[in-house]
C-alpha cells in the first residue's frame, strides 16, 4: 500500500518538510487579528484562522475578514492545582503556575457532554458543559499524579501513581475503573497478583480498551493485556491479567489495535513495536535503522533527517489507529518532530511529516463534511490540524491551519492531551493546566 492509495483515492503527499510547522524558531505568516505560524522553508498553511472569531465566536469585519472563520475556542479551564514547584518533565515544560492535564476523556450521557481530566496533582475531573458553562461537578484525589482517563462501555478507567501497603514506601502504577452507572461503588482495581495488588511497577502512562480487552502501558516499559472475569474479585468481576509483554526499554506512550489481533505499542525508546495478542509474541520492530522507503518528498533535503531508516529518530509519544478503502494504518507522533503513517497488516511507512518541533500528542476527528482530520499537538502549545485523505484540493497530511498562543489561541508549554468529541468538537489539555474547549465551525475546503 503506497501513499497514494492512503484513503483509496489518487492523490500525491507533501514533502517531509514542505508542510508547514509553528516552531518555537520558525513561526511566520500571519498578524494583526489572526494568522498562523509556518514552518520556514515550506508553503504556508492553507487557511488562517481569525483570532476574534477564534476566541469569542464572532467578527466585526464578517465577510470582508481576510482570516478564516473555521474554528473557535468555547472554554479555558483551570483544570488542575497550583504547583509547588518546578517540573522537569520529558517534553521540556517551562515553569507554569499549574501543574500539567496530561489526559481527557469525553462522556455522554442523558444528552450532556461531560468531561473528565487526568492531572499530575493526583486529581481526576469531572466537568458539566450543560449551557456552556464547563463547572467542575466533581473531583477524586489519587494520591499520585494521574496519567491516563479513558471512558469506555459507561466505565471511567483511571490511571496513575499511587502506594500499596504490600509495597510500603514505593510508588507503584495503578489502574481504577468505575462504573459510571453507579458511580458511588467502588472502583475495581486492576491487580497483576494478590501479593502485587497493582497493576504496573511503575506509573501507568497509556491505556487502551479493545472490547472486553484491557491493555496498559507502565512507566518501566511493560505492557500488559487484562481481559474481563465474572470471577474476579469473589465474583463481584474485573479485569485478570493474561499477558505481560516485555521488550521496550522506555516508558510505554501510546498502544493500538489493529484487526482485532495485532497491538501496536511506541515507547520513549524511539521503538515501535507490533504484538500478537493471542500468544503477547513481538511480530515485528520498527527503529531508526529499519530498513525501507519512504515516499519521497518534494524538498529533496528533508530527506536527509534520517537518511538510516524509516523508524523515529526520537521519542515516540503517541498512536492512533486509522481505517479507510485501502486499508488500515496506524499513525505515529514523535519528538523528533515528525508524524508518520504505517500500514497496519506489515509496518511498512507510507508518509512522513515534520512539525519543526516535537509532536507530543495526536487524535483523530473530523471536519464538518465528515473529512477525517489530524490534530497535532506540539511542545511549543501550538496544535497543528492536518487533512488525512488525499483529496481533489489538498494532498494527504496537507497542513490546514495552525492554533497557537501568539496567533489565535492555545497552550503556554506542551499540549498533553488531545481528545475528539461531538458535534464536531475537540478537546486540548496542556502543561499550563489548561482543558481547551473548541470546536469546528467553518469548512476547511477539502
Amino acid at each position: 500500500i503506497t501513499m497514494a492509495s492512503f484513503g483509496g483515492r489518487g492523490g500525491h503527499r507533501g514533502g517531509r518538510n514542505t508542510r508547514g510547522g509553528g516552531g518555537r524558531n520558525s513561526r511566520g505568516g500571519g498578524g494583526g487579528r489572526g494568522g498562523g505560524a509556518g514552518l520556514e522553508g515550506g508553503p504556508p498553511p492553507r487557511l488562517r484562522p481569525c483570532r476574534n472569531f477564534v476566541t469569542t465566536g464572532s467578527c466585526v469585519n464578517a465577510s470582508t475578514c481576510g482570516f478564516a472563520h473555521v474554528v473557535k475556542m468555547h472554554a479555558s479551564i483551570d483544570a488542575s492545582s497550583r504547583s509547588s514547584k518546578p517540573s522537569h518533565h520529558r517534553y521540556n515544560q517551562p515553569n507554569t503556575s499549574h501543574e500539567p492535564v496530561s489526559s481527557v476523556a469525553i462522556w455522554e450521557t442523558q444528552g450532556t457532554i461531560k468531561i473528565f481530566s487526568g492531572s499530575h496533582d493526583g486529581y481526576w475531573r469531572l466537568w458539566n458543559t450543560a449551557q456552556g458553562t464547563f463547572v467542575k461537578e466533581f473531583e477524586h484525589r489519587m494520591g499520585g499524579k494521574v496519567e491516563t482517563v479513558d471512558v469506555a462501555s459507561n466505565f471511567l478507567f483511571v490511571g496513575f501513581e499511587g502506594t500499596t501497603v504490600k509495597v510500603p514506601g514505593v510508588r507503584v502504577g495503578m489502574v481504577h475503573a468505575w462504573n459510571l452507572a453507579v458511580p458511588t461503588d467502588p472502583p475495581i482495581e486492576f491487580q497483576m497478583d494478590p501479593l502485587a495488588p497493582y497493576s504496573a511497577a511503575g506509573c501507568i502512562t497509556s491505556f487502551l480498551n479493545s472490547g472486553d480487552t484491557m491493555v496498559s502501558g507502565s512507566h518501566d516499559g511493560t505492557i500488559r493485556i487484562w481481559a474481563y472475569d465474572a470471577a474476579v474479585g469473589g465474583g463481584k468481576g474485573g479485569f485478570a491479567l493474561r499477558h505481560t509483554l516485555h521488550g521496550h526499554a522506555g516508558e510505554v506512550t501510546g498502544l493500538a489495535v489493529v484487526g482485532g489481533t495485532m497491538l501496536w505499542s511506541g515507547s520513549t525508546d524511539s521503538t515501535i513495536r507490533l504484538w500478537d495478542m493471542a500468544s503477547g509474541e513481538c511480530k515485528y520492530l520498527i527503529t531508526k535503522e529499519t530498513p525501507g522507503t519512504i515516499p519521497p518528498p518534494q524538498q529533496p533535503q528533508a530527506q536527509q533527517q534520517n537518511p538510516q531508516g524509516v523508524g523515529h529518530a526520537g521519542p515516540v509519544t503517541h498512536l492512533v489507529p486509522f481505517e479507510s478503502p485501502a486499508g488500515n494504518f496506524v499513525i505515529s507522533s514523535s519528538l523528533d518532530g515528525t508524524v508518520k503513517a504505517w500500514n497496519g497488516s506489515n509496518g511498512d511507512c507510507v508518509a512522513s511529516e515534520t512539525h519543526g518541533q516535537g509532536v507530543v500528542t495526536i487524535a483523530l476527528t473530523n471536519d464538518l463534511k465528515g473529512n477525517p482530520i489530524l490534530l497535532c499537538g506540539l511542545e511549543a502549545g501550538n496544535i497543528m490540524i492536518r487533512s488525512i485523505l488525499p483529496s481533489p484540493n489538498a494532498p494527504a497530511l496537507c497542513l490546514l491551519f495552525t492554533l497557537s498562543a501568539k496567533y489565535t489561541a492555545g497552550h503556554e508549554g506542551p499540549v498533553r492531551a488531545l481528545r475528539a468529541g461531538p458535534a464536531n468538537t475537540f478537546y486540548s489539555g496542556g502543561s499550563d493546566g489548561k482543558l481547551n474547549v473548541w470546536e469546528i465551525t467553518g469548512d476547511f475546503g477539502l
